[in-house]
């Protein structure tokens, strides 16, 4: 059965594996998702020390073909297994999120960040509100 990501979520940044940079960076974070399958949305808020925070958005459909457009982000969202995987293509970087929960119930969002000059693998860990 394929879980419902629907939900507000904080940033356990305890539990999280981030990258150096990122790890002595980033204070907090929030994630509010409407998950209606099989569309998805995902709004972040990032906020970093000494800095703005970082707030994106996106809205998907799950095991949609990738669409090839030349003013913006390619994207892509589909199933691998209870897990979604969002791939956003961008000139030369590709950024993967995998969306899962663990055991106890904590939204793990692993994320792989290629094609640039600060490549990266984070393990972002999140509570339910």
């Amino acid at each position: 059965m394929k879980p419902d990501f629907s939900g507000e979520y904080v940033l356990n940044r305890e539990a999280s594996r981030l990258s150096a940079a990122v790890a002595e960076s980033v204070q907090n974070a929030s994630l509010r998702i409407k998950h209606d399958e099989p569309n998805f949305s995902c709004q972040g808020s990032f906020y970093f020390v000494n800095s703005k925070p970082v707030e994106w958005a996106f809205e998907l459909t799950a095991d949609e073909r990738e669409a090839s457009q030349t003013d913006r982000p390619v994207s892509g969202l589909h199933w691998d297994g209870v897990a979604l995987l969002c791939t956003i293509r961008h000139g030369g970087m590709t950024i993967t999120f995998l969306y899962e929960f663990d055991a106890e119930g904590h939204l793990r969002l692993a994320e792989q960040l290629r094609g640039t000059d600060h490549d990266q693998d984070n393990l972002w860990i999140f509570d339910r509100r």
